[in-house]
């Protein structure tokens, strides 16, 4: 900068005069800003997100009586194929996939199937297609032909949404059969598919005139039918029947017309010399504006995967020495026989199963058992068989102890003994649920890892009176039969702080092990602490759940509806959402559906607007759960799409 300033100070005081010296102060300034952008290349122009273009395609999209299993599209830059065995859905569906490739400017299609007499073909490259350089997708482009006489165009359209919480569903397969016996979904494939987009939105092109039977299926078989248990699907209890509308709106162009009269009725105002100027409106064009529209539009599909009624063995472990675990893939009428082959399987085993008996553990206490490197044994059980009937089964497990060895760097087997003696946990894991505020209507849990013996002398709980703490009655009792978890009921007044006292060695595990002296003081919360929330139900039937749900959708809170009014009380403040099911069996939980029985999934519902709940503080609010469509109930903010695109 110095430098220029001396330059323009020489050229000011030279002969030229204050002319050249303006020019040199441009020419300065120039070179001052062509400095600061000396790192700065072009700059380019505006980012291009244009998607491709298509200028022509052989045969011609829309031709009849097509012969040709190659197909030719043209675009205006060069593309590229995304995901094709997502994206692309050829319809009918392909019992060989064609062959689709992107070559330069142009994308081919070869089918490897023979051309079924009269009918069209569909091909959806949904986002497939892109341009090579930014990734531009050319969306929802279809090619179609027909190998007879006419193209089918009619269409049925809708969406898909989870029956459990109203998500939609993407990319799920969605299909229509002709056939209209009900058998055919698990025995032949769909006649046309198509797939959800991200929205849960599909629609069937390309349908023949007649009644159609639609599902939608997460196909795990890829054979285009129901035939695995585990499959996600959805059905209709009505047959469609697709139809085109066309539907005229009319549009009036006017002109607008100055007339001028005489005033024929003269006054202070307008003497009789003055003109009159009128404006009116003539017709001049009427422009007739005709659309087709394709019903049926708004086709609800519900799906859901259906209550696993096979039984079988899915895993075995043995995650410690002390312990080996049975995992079946659904619930058990009654726990597996277990017939030890190298080990006496008596008292000494504790068994810890849950409700269902589709978890099962066992502890061993007897060290001649866990010292053992591998434990074999007969387990049986009732298994489905290919008929679909349980019948007994037997399976000879070989579990191995995995802490007992470990490998080197070289591979070998080396003992893991002396790791294990340094790093031995010399005392139990014991846990509560008790917090600082603590709410006064929840009983007081206590946890372990391993069954564990409570002294109950060991056990004690005070409140305090200003500084003196006195000790308060309670009962405390296993929840489980081996002493994994405890439960203390006690009369916790509001306001008032506790402490619970556990002794160092009250609690003995079955491995000898004793836990640390435990204390926690806390304090119960007060009414004016919760807030409370009221609901009437319109359309009340008396099977009607309640759920609160926290702002990602879990439930917080469930009650029964008793009544057309129903109250959810002790209510932490904050903001909620709520979700009703109708128990149509009165098993108070919710049930999918069953295709066999030709019985949809529970009905689900959601309450439309967020819930602002304040402490000592009642909302009440009118709910008629049938009031708005279903494809709209769910609010935006627990849909995870729609939370993944903001």
């Amino acid at each position: 900068m110095k430098k220029i300033n001396k330059l323009y100070s020489l050229l000011y005081n030279s002969p030229f005069g204050g002319c050249l010296g303006l020019i040199s102060i441009l020419f300065a300034a120039y070179i001052a800003i062509s400095c600061a952008n000396r790192g700065s290349g072009p700059q380019g122009g505006p980012k291009d997100e244009t998607p491709p273009e298509v200028i022509k395609t052989i045969p011609q999209n829309g031709i009849c009586n097509q012969k040709e299993t190659k197909i030719e599209i043209q675009f205006n830059e060069i593309v590229q194929l995304s995901n094709t065995t997502e994206n692309v859905i050829i319809s009918p569906p392909q019992k060989k996939n064609a062959t689709i490739k992107s070559v330069s400017k142009k994308v081919f299609v070869e089918f490897n199937d023979t051309l079924q007499n009269n009918t069209t073909y569909t091909i959806d490259f949904n986002n497939a297609i892109v341009d090579f350089n930014e990734g531009n997708s050319l969306a929802s482009y279809s090619y179609s032909f027909s190998t007879g006489a006419t193209i089918d165009t009619l269409q049925i359209s809708g969406y898909v949404l989870d029956a459990s919480n109203l998500n939609p569903i993407a990319n799920i397969m969605v299909g229509a059969h002709n056939n209209l016996n009900n058998t055919i979904f698990k025995t032949q494939p769909f006649n046309r598919i198509t797939k959800t987009d991200a929205n849960g939105k599909f629609t069937i092109k390309n349908l023949s005139e007649g009644q159609y039977r639609v599902y939608a299926i997460q196909d795990i078989g890829s054979n285009y039918m129901f035939d695995q248990p585990n499959e996600q699907i959805a059905f209709l209890d009505t047959i469609l029947t697709p139809i085109a509308q066309n539907i005229c709106t009319h549009d009036t162009i006017y002109n607008d017309t100055i007339i001028y009269t005489p005033n024929t009725q003269p006054n202070n105002n307008t003497p009789n010399d003055t003109i009159i100027a009128d404006t009116i409106q003539r017709i001049d064009t009427i422009i007739t504006k005709c659309k087709t529209t394709y019903l049926p539009d708004s086709v609800l599909l519900l799906a859901f995967t259906e209550e696993n009624n096979t039984q079988f063995l899915t895993k075995s472990e043995r995650v410690s020495p002390y312990q080996f675990s049975l995992y079946f893939n659904t619930k058990a009428q009654q726990l597996p026989k277990i017939n030890a082959l190298n080990f006496n399987f008596n008292s000494s085993i504790k068994i810890d199963a849950n409700p269902t008996l589709d978890t099962i553990n066992y502890w061993i206490t007897d060290s001649t058992i866990w010292k053992k490197d591998t434990l074999i044994f007969e387990v049986s059980y009732l298994k489905t068989d290919t008929n679909n009937t349980l019948t007994p089964h037997t399976d000879t497990l070989k579990l191995r102890n995995k802490r007992n060895t470990t490998t080197n760097t070289r591979g070998s087997q080396a003992p893991q003994r002396q790791a294990q003696t340094q790093n031995k946990q010399t005392n139990i894991s014991l846990k509560t649920n008790l917090a600082a505020k603590y709410d006064f209507f929840k009983p007081i849990e206590i946890t372990f890892l391993t069954p564990t013996e409570i002294d109950y002398n060991g056990v004690k709980l005070e409140q305090k009176y200003d500084t003196i703490w006195r000790k308060q009655q309670f009962t405390i009792e296993k929840v489980d039969s081996i002493g994994l978890a405890y439960k203390i009921t006690c009369n916790l007044k509001q306001d008032n702080t506790y402490k619970l006292t556990i002794d160092s060695a009250a609690c003995k595990e079955l491995y000898g092990m004793c836990n640390k002296e435990y204390k926690m003081e806390f304090t119960i919360k007060n009414d004016e602490a919760y807030s409370k929330l009221i609901f009437e139900i319109g359309n009340y039937s008396g099977n009607e759940i309640v759920q609160l749900l926290n702002l990602e959708d879990k439930v917080v809170k469930e009650v029964k509806v008793k009544d057309t009014y129903v109250t959810l009380t002790y209510i932490e403040p904050g903001e909620y959402y709520a979700r009703l099911y109708v128990d149509n069996n009165q098993n108070s939980k919710w049930d999918s559906g069953n295709f066999n029985n030709n019985q949809q999934a529970e009905p689900v519902y959601y309450y439309p607007y967020k819930l602002t709940l304040r402490a000592f503080w009642d909302l009440e609010e009118y709910w008629d759960y049938k009031e708005i469509p279903l494809l709209e109930q769910k609010p935006r903010m627990l849909i995870p799409s729609v939370n993944n695109e903001n």
